[in-house]
């Protein structure tokens, strides 16, 4: 558990920093309301995702900051072998195993929604297809990977070994 709860703590104390620099960033220096968006047949034409990333980007932003400083707690609570930190971390878990689901359906939705290749020489385009279908394939196996040791972890940090390091013996 003890390793467990660095490999959360450090990348989550990185991500605290890093997204408390992005939303000073993005709410002093560079407004999001001052920003130029994409407009008429530009917008029309990305997919529903990303239309939706411009319309919300600030929410996005503190959303990914309370993310890491709630993984960061998590982690330090693991570490000090706190129930509610467990069960938390299971938490966080099955929504990686669903973030990591959708976001193979996200990127599809980002290639779907290019511009036809019609206009372009028969090599790049071929090229481009084949280097879309490699991405599909690497996004799949990383999606599959990263869902299989989530639920290797879920499946750990609920077994009765686990649980009675945290105090809890049912």
């Amino acid at each position: 558990m003890t390793t467990l709860a660095w490999i959360t703590i450090v990348p989550a104390a990185l991500g605290v920093v890093i997204s408390t620099l992005q939303n000073i960033f993005f709410f002093t220096l560079m407004p999001v309301d001052q920003m130029p968006m994409p407009s008429g047949l530009q917008m029309d034409q990305m997919p529903a995702f990303v239309t939706f990333m411009f319309a919300h980007m600030r929410a996005l932003f503190v959303a990914f900051w309370l993310m890491t400083v709630v993984s960061l707690v998590s982690g330090i609570g693991l570490l000090r072998r706190k129930e509610w930190a467990r069960l938390f971390f299971i938490a966080l878990m099955g929504l990686s195993i669903v973030w990591n689901i959708a976001g193979v359906f996200i990127q599809q939705s980002f290639f779907s929604a290019i511009p036809s290749m019609a206009d372009v020489p028969p090599e790049f385009g071929a090229q481009f297809e084949s280097m879309a279908s490699t991405m599909w394939v690497v996004s799949i196996a990383m999606a599959v990977g990263f869902s299989a040791v989530s639920v290797w972890l879920i499946w750990r940090l609920m077994s009765a070994p686990i649980k009675a390091e945290f105090g809890n013996v049912s």
